[in-house]
């Protein structure tokens, strides 16, 4: 069985054993969805949580767990790694990905460009964070007009002036 994480617990929220996440996963709302089942993974541990609400604030999430129900009981969370088991992963359909399996992918264009260090979700969609030797990130949308190919090992781009 492996986990996979979704987001880190970054704070509490309110008195009443709610928690911030920065979430770092696709699809929230299902995977925040009342009754799903988490783990959240301390330093010496992964505890089991049921969701028991979900709303979104600003550049965060606020998710209560039935296993909490006071802000001394989700304290001593932060900093802790929100995960799922990779077996509550649902399939998905042809040329979907899920974030984790993008991250730490190779992106080339005409040459090697950089590796994926993140996915940021923007309402236009979905954007890669490529890490690059010796210069600043860039950015690369995940559309079909800029992505030609994802395989295991590597993602090919159309390069395009301005894009890089």
């Amino acid at each position: 069985m492996g986990f996979i994480p979704i987001g880190t617990i970054v704070n509490t929220h309110g008195i009443k054993g709610n928690v911030t996440v920065k979430t770092d996963s696709d699809f929230k709302r299902e995977r925040y969805a009342i009754g799903n089942r988490l783990y959240i993974k301390t330093r010496s541990a992964r505890i089991p949580v049921t969701v028991e609400g979900f709303f979104e604030k600003k550049t965060v999430d606020v998710l209560k767990f039935t296993e909490f129900n006071s802000i001394e009981a989700v304290e001593v969370l932060k900093g802790s790694t929100l995960e799922i088991d990779e077996e509550d992963r649902e399939a998905l359909e042809d040329d979907a990905y899920y974030y984790s399996e993008l991250i730490g992918l190779a992106v080339y264009g005409e040459a090697y460009i950089g590796t994926v260090k993140a996915v940021r979700d923007y309402p236009q969609g979905e954007v890669l964070v490529v890490d690059r030797e010796d210069q600043k990130p860039v950015l690369i949308p995940f559309r079909k007009e800029f992505v030609k190919r994802v395989s295991k090992e590597r993602i090919d781009i159309i390069e395009m002036e301005g894009l890089l």
